[in-house]
């Protein structure tokens, strides 16, 4: 994951503006209750870095830039946990796909 486009996904993450990183986020209604739609350039920085099990990819990098990628977000009803993982599933690919369902 130490390659330039990560590198420039992380710079980008870390400006001043991550309000349109999150922008994707909208609230809606389902059955009476509140939902969130999550899309937005978070979830193709975390598609686009995916983790694939390979060799010479690491785990415990993934998961650290999956939490600074998705810890930001504050949902009003939302518990952080659930949160991730929910969308944790998204940051992976082909063997570690299988191996995580």
């Amino acid at each position: 994951m130490a390659d330039k486009e990560t590198k420039s996904t992380m710079r980008e993450f870390m400006t001043n503006d991550r309000g349109n990183y999150y922008s994707g986020i909208t609230r809606i209604t389902v059955n009476g209750k509140n939902a969130y739609e999550l899309k937005g350039k978070f979830l193709d920085d975390l598609h686009k870095n995916a983790f694939s099990g390979s060799k010479g990819e690491d785990a415990v990098e993934h998961v650290e830039y999956f939490l600074r990628i998705v810890d930001p977000i504050d949902l009003p009803y939302v518990n952080q946990d659930k949160l991730r993982v929910v969308v944790f599933p998204i940051s992976m690919v082909g063997d570690a796909w299988k191996w995580f369902d």
